[in-house]
């Protein structure tokens, strides 16, 4: 995207907001979630998005409840819209758990990462290398899910095999310790979806595969987001060890788990 003006922060955080909340004509979205609220990582602009399922009325006093440009507070601290949001839906619908976590905006072009491990991406012109793949699904995905990811169906991935192990060959089955794939994509954006194997952990091997799922995006035009809840260490490490540029936070006010509509 190098020459390309960079789009003002509310543009990004509504861009990331239809990625991972695709919308409908009215802005509203499908999910279990009552209502997102996208911050920037400087506190001073904010985007409200509600779910489709809210009754029309409900959903205009909560959008109405968000100021675009609040007072800024801390990095990750709770808007003050976020009290009268919880009330008026409270008030309407019962308790509801409200959850966050930071974004980052990744610029395929401005990291700079050595590889922990041998990568195989999407884009491989050799068949074998995705042959390979076929019987190394690491058992968190359906086995027909995990073929339609191999085949492309899923969008474009990277994933790091394991740097101890003997390239694949006859006898020798891949071992993928790491996978960076595209959950959920616009026109406009991509979601990095990182995942790396138990005891493979902390070594480097996710920020390798987000880092060449973001070059295999770099041509599409899309803008790149990692997003990740507020406990989640490691997956904040992996930000870190990229140098990924914090984007903001996204609060999500949702049913309790046992409540969900």
């Amino acid at each position: 995207m190098t020459g390309i003006p960079m789009p003002h922060v509310t543009d990004l955080l509504k861009a990331e907001i239809e990625v991972n909340w695709p919308t409908d004509a009215r802005g509203r979205f499908q999910g279990p979630h009552h209502l997102v609220l996208a911050v920037s990582a400087d506190g001073r602009h904010q985007v409200p998005a509600a779910a489709a399922h809210l009754p029309d009325a409900l959903a205009a006093d909560l959008l109405a409840a968000v100021t675009p440009r609040p007072t800024p507070a801390g990095p990750g601290s709770p808007p003050a819209a976020l009290p009268r949001v919880q009330r008026l839906l409270e008030a309407a619908l019962g308790p509801v758990h409200i959850t966050t976590g930071p974004s980052y905006l990744i610029h395929p072009d401005r990291i700079r990462h050595t590889p922990t491990a041998p990568v195989v991406r999407s884009d491989t012109t050799d068949p074998a290398a995705i042959e390979s793949l076929r019987t190394a699904n690491p058992g968190n995905w359906g086995t027909d899910e995990w073929h339609d990811l191999l085949d492309g169906k899923l969008g474009p991935w990277a994933m790091a095999l394991d740097p101890a192990a003997p390239p694949p060959a006859a006898g020798h089955p891949a071992h993928v310790v790491s996978l960076c794939h595209t959950p959920c994509w616009t026109v406009h954006g991509a979601e990095a979806g990182a995942w790396t194997r138990p005891g493979h952990r902390g070594r480097g091997h996710a920020a390798t595969t987000t880092a060449a799922w973001s070059r295999l995006q770099a041509p599409t035009g899309r803008h790149l987001f990692y997003s990740t809840s507020a406990t989640n260490h490691s997956s904040r490490n992996v930000a870190a060890r990229l140098g990924l540029r914090p984007l903001g936070h996204l609060w999500k006010v949702a049913p309790l788990p046992d409540a969900a509509p």
